[in-house]
């Protein structure tokens, strides 16, 4: 029996053989994660030779744990001049002159993090919409939306954020919306045997350890208003941002849509609910929310009513199933 530790650092000087061989033995310890494939994702300068597993019919991934330095206080390449001017010129209306000052008040803390290994669930769940039959009696009381979805020809129809229905495909589904408190979330997840990720690990997740301001770099890149368009030039719904990042995880792609994290100190990530695009932002400080170690100021002083209701539109969550730092494996064998 041999010792390794599934950390970066370790992680990434194994053979491709070993590698391959570690990531297999995760499986065989724990057997309710199915073996997919090895896969490569390359994102913004930075990639991990990694596996997918997956567990009830979503796909998760391995993500080495690491050493890494969380938060901001400063620019690690510095603004160019077309985003500085854009963000300065976007915070006068607010009447805030220090750029850096502002940046630095909406921000995690700096701190240095153990960041241990994981598997985590690559797309987002959402909260609250449970699926119900198209006939089901509870949608008796949407009857002239329903008919009105099919008659206007509507994709997606919400109805008083107590009912939605969509297309899918040739099919049609219908979601009834059901309360859930953030604590009948953290525990209805760890019931099913995974945890959310804390504040450190989803910064981890959405920067890799990256100091600049957005994963990209300390600038605005402007390209992130354009569609995603597939092989064959078919527009779809997805910004480029929404593909997966460098660990192949999506993540921090839409302001409008919160991720919920296990932390007190700030239990909303990656977005701001849309507050600042429709509240006028400009673009720079309208998708400032997405940035890997944005802190919302109306989460830290819990002026959002979410803990009684985390659900809606607005809110998602993933899981992760941590490994515990040290992983033992006959990899070598």
């Amino acid at each position: 029996m041999n010792k390794t530790f599934l950390i970066k650092e370790k992680f990434d000087l194994l053979e491709i053989d070993e590698r391959q061989r570690l990531l297999l033995s995760i499986a065989e310890t724990y057997p309710q994660f199915k073996f997919l494939r090895f896969q490569r994702f390359e994102r913004f300068g930075m990639f991990s030779n990694t596996a997918l597993f997956s567990f009830d019919g979503k796909e998760f991934v391995f993500v080495p744990g690491n050493h890494v330095t969380l938060g901001w206080d400063s620019f690690a390449e510095g603004m160019n001049k077309e985003t500085y001017d854009t963000l300065k010129d976007e915070l006068s209306y607010f009447d805030i002159e220090d750029v850096t000052s502002f940046l630095k008040e909406n921000m995690s803390k700096v701190r240095n993090e153990l960041i241990q290994p994981m598997l985590v669930e690559c797309e987002l769940n959402e909260i609250s919409w449970e699926p119900v039959s198209i006939d089901n009696k509870e949608l008796f009381l949407y009857k002239k939306y329903i008919e009105e979805f099919y008659e206007k020809g509507y994709n997606s129809y919400t109805i008083n954020d107590r009912m939605k229905i969509r297309k899918v495909n040739d099919s049609v589904e219908a979601f009834l919306y059901k309360p859930c408190s953030y604590e009948q979330l953290l525990s209805r997840v760890k019931k099913q045997g995974f945890s959310l990720p804390n504040e450190s690990e989803w910064e981890y997740l959405c920067a890799g350890g990256k100091r600049t301001l957005f994963r990209w770099g300390d600038s605005f890149d402007f390209s992130m208003k354009l569609k995603y368009f597939d092989a064959n030039r078919n527009e779809n719904s997805l910004y480029v941002l929404q593909e997966l990042n460098h660990f192949g995880v999506q993540i921090a792609f839409d302001p409008y849509k919160y991720e919920v994290v296990d932390s007190d100190e700030c239990f909303l990530k990656g977005a701001d609910g849309g507050g600042s695009l429709c509240g006028g932002a400009g673009i720079v400080l309208g998708y400032l929310p997405i940035s890997s170690y944005y802190q919302p100021q109306e989460c830290k002083d819990d002026i959002l009513d979410y803990r009684a209701d985390i659900g809606g539109d607005y809110t998602s969550y993933r899981r992760i199933f941590t490994l515990n730092g040290i992983y033992m494996v006959n990899y070598l064998l």
